[in-house]
């Protein structure tokens, strides 16, 4: 619950009472009766007279309203602090490169939200463009400074090569929902056509060939698409690690390798054009790449299996199905098991996520915009950030928040991901942290009892994932004018070798161009940056 996060997260326990202090219980609102709150040391509001502040972010593709203030978490958010905020969104889809102009631009508002902040931020740091935040939270950030002291290893997460903290981020300080997304299939065909869940490889090729051929959705019609998927990423995440390698840079015994460069990685691409040749992969999965779409081939019930969320994927689509299908069911599966035994779910998250709101240099308000940051670590502002307002969104329930069944059930057509958004930002993607009873709540309304991402800690292999590393300018001149076309050349060299453009047997000659394009020079930059990253931590 909110309250049981912050409290064992952020206070210390004692065996003798404490002494009477000015300082209040971290994670307590106390009233000095005078207009002034406290919240965890944070004085409230933070500005006396009504301050404006101004904060650039993406919509979020699950979002209706015009701005962030349409959300009723931040009309509370405003009355509490007496700070508005001016919010400047980007269209979920084009919030890459609009992002990327922005930043490049240097007209920066006072506040920006990124999710690859542990990417970007020693970068726009050592630019000039960022603030340095370290002595800033010192003085003007209790509750924030408060988790830092308390978990040393989200400091060093993220704070930069130049020993400066440039942003604020997502934190999840529960370790069970540090897993992300994992594999999700239609549990209902499997029992419809006698099959077992898929273990190996193998296995799934020999499910997603009988979903197409045996007619599970029973219209009579081969109208089943196996597997199904917004991008090939997604695709990558499940089957690439049975191959023993990731779809991006990996650590492997302490070195540092880029998946497509492996030559083990010819077998991962081997994999998937045989499962796109028989029409075992959605053959439309490079122009069908939005939720939207995928949404739509799960709940006309053609789409077999995914790569997806645990909320916005098997939740939403269980609660669409509801009282439509008899039989629909989703499972989650194990990642499965290569030729060779490798076995790993790869994706999962470090605690402080690049999830996170950086602040200008150009700010004319810096203390008030780290308050108001700050606010969102308070006990208070987790509660919003994760249910929204009492009384609106959730009750208390023996002290803690619930979902009001408008929420978790609403009957308007929305899902209930749509209306908790429209009242809140959600606490797994906005610079606060996670209160674990959120996505639990939300779960549960959709009928999954059980938290399915439980079943993935054994298989979480953190030597063997690249850590939130960041970058010098002198590496940064080295990797990104190279990673530029290495990126493009790899998505559109890998699309055209599972699609069947390319022949399987070029695979040698692509790693080749690869090492010619520079790869090794940036492995180079890869490996000095683990090896600080993890000297440091």
């Amino acid at each position: 619950m909110a309250g049981s996060v912050v409290l064992s997260a952020c206070s210390a326990t004692t065996e003798e009472p404490p002494a009477p202090s000015a300082t209040p219980e971290p994670g307590k609102a106390t009233d000095d009766g005078a207009g002034q709150r406290d919240v965890g040391g944070l004085s409230l509001p933070i500005a006396a007279d009504k301050l404006e502040l101004s904060l650039w972010a993406p919509s979020g593709g699950n979002f209706k309203g015009k701005d962030f203030n349409d959300k009723f978490s931040f009309q509370k958010m405003e009355e509490n602090t007496n700070i508005h905020i001016a919010f400047q969104h980007a269209a979920e889809a084009a919030s890459a490169e609009a992002f990327t102009l922005m930043m490049s631009s240097g007209q920066l508002p006072d506040m920006v939200y990124t999710s690859n902040w542990d990417k970007e931020a020693s970068k726009y740091g050592t630019q000039g463009a960022l603030l340095p935040l370290e002595e800033l939270l010192k003085e003007h950030a209790p509750n924030f400074s408060r988790i830092l002291d308390e978990h040393p290893a989200i400091r060093g997460q993220i704070t930069s090569p130049d020993g400066h903290i440039y942003y604020m981020p997502n934190i999840v300080l529960d370790n069970t929902n540090l897993t992300q997304m994992f594999p999700q299939i239609r549990q209902d065909w499997l029992d419809k056509l006698g099959l077992e869940a898929p273990k190996t490889t193998d296995d799934w090729y020999n499910v997603l060939k009988s979903f197409r051929d045996g007619d599970p959705n029973g219209n009579g019609k081969q109208d089943e698409i196996p597997f199904v998927t917004v991008n090939l990423n997604n695709v990558m995440f499940q089957f690439a690690p049975a191959f023993g390698v990731q779809y991006d840079f990996f650590v492997e015994d302490g070195k540092v390798d880029y998946g497509p460069y492996d030559p083990r990685f010819k077998d991962v691409v081997a994999f998937l054009n045989k499962l796109y040749q028989e029409k075992l992969l959605d053959p439309n999965y490079l122009v069908d790449n939005t939720f939207d779409t995928l949404t739509e081939k799960v709940t006309s019930d053609v789409a077999g299996a995914w790569f997806g969320w645990s909320g916005s994927y098997m939740g939403n689509f269980t609660t669409l199905m509801a009282g439509k299908h008899p039989t629909f069911k989703i499972a989650p599966m194990l990642p499965p098991i290569g030729p060779n035994g490798d076995q790993s779910h790869v994706s999962f998250r470090y605690p402080a996520a690049g999830i996170g709101i950086a602040v200008s240099a150009r700010t004319e308000h810096p203390e008030e915009v780290v308050k108001w940051l700050d606010y969102q670590y308070s006990e208070e502002g987790i509660i919003l950030n994760n249910f929204g307002v009492d009384g609106v969104s959730y009750d208390l329930v023996d002290g803690k928040p619930v979902y009001k069944r408008e929420v978790t059930h609403p009957e308007d057509g929305t899902t209930n991901t749509e209306k908790l958004l429209s009242h809140t930002i959600g606490g797994g993607s906005w610079a606060t942290v996670v209160d674990p009873s959120y996505p639990q709540q939300i779960r549960e309304a959709n009928g999954q009892m059980e938290n399915p991402l439980e079943l993935y800690g054994e298989f979480i292999d953190l030597d063997k994932k690249m850590p939130p590393v960041q970058f010098l300018p002198e590496e940064n001149d080295v990797i990104v004018p190279i990673m530029a076309d290495v990126a493009t050349y790899v998505d559109e060299s890998i699309n055209a070798f599972v699609m069947g453009r390319k022949p399987i047997e070029e695979y040698d000659a692509f790693i080749a161009e690869l090492k010619r394009m520079g790869i090794d020079d940036v492995l180079a930059q890869y490996q000095i940056a683990y090896e600080r990253f993890t000297s440091a931590n």
